[in-house]
């Protein structure tokens, strides 16, 4: 087994999810849009996906889902 294949990133995944990440923060600096999307090939659960779609899922994890959102109407008491 080569372990430096195993470390090596493949960096058209890393492009297209940080192009995702683009979509999401237009304004972010490029360079730290790469090392979240290097971030992101580290896990493999994430990886073995698309890249678009690791990055979909990896913005979804921070976000409440539709469903248990409270409402506009919705209060505490």
């Amino acid at each position: 087994m080569n372990r430096d294949a195993d470390n090596l990133v493949d960096v058209t995944w890393v492009a297209w999810c940080s192009e995702r990440l683009r979509e999401q923060w237009p304004r972010a600096d490029g360079t730290s849009l790469e090392e979240a999307a290097r971030e992101l090939w580290a896990d493999e659960s994430l990886r073995v996906q698309g890249p678009v779609q690791a990055a979909e899922q990896w913005l979804r994890r921070g976000m409440p889902a539709r469903d248990n959102a409270p409402s506009q109407g919705d209060s505490d008491g």
